[in-house]
């Protein structure tokens, strides 16, 4: 690799990318059938910002930031408490749960393809690249 900006490969990159999307849609969706379905409440009424941090997260994770793998392994934890009140408190919701699998899948798939060092890498080659030119402009 001779530039240290493409440290991620095509695959890799598509993979941050379209598994970004798909993460975004499943959290449009939860959303969705949260704000039609759901009646507001104290139970229900925090969860309306774990969606939006969701879809935040996975937009970053499209865009190859370093962070973003921390914040999906949040986002992970926050979508089995928000199935675990869905379960306890009102019904099943299966969109929520597909969406909580796929924070675990999403870790898993990332780690295993060594993904959020790469993105270290990156983002490490860009700043020593900002550093280099903030002297010469």
């Amino acid at each position: 690799m001779s530039d240290p900006h493409n440290v991620l490969t095509t695959s890799e990159k598509n993979l941050c990318e379209y598994g970004a999307a798909l993460g975004v849609v499943l959290s449009v969706v939860c959303l969705v059938q949260h704000s039609v379905l759901v009646i507001p409440g104290p139970v229900t009424n925090p969860m309306i910002p774990a969606y939006f941090f969701f879809i935040i997260t996975f937009i970053l994770l499209g865009l190859q930031k370093s962070f973003s793998v921390v914040l999906l392994i949040i986002g992970a934890g926050l979508s089995a408490v928000i199935e675990w009140l869905w379960t306890t408190h009102y019904s099943f919701s299966l969109v929520v749960l597909m969406l909580f699998f796929y924070h675990v899948v999403a870790i898993v798939v990332l780690f295993m393809q060594d993904i959020p060092k790469k993105l270290k890498l990156k983002k490490a080659a860009e700043k020593a690249d900002k550093e280099i030119w903030a002297d010469k402009i």
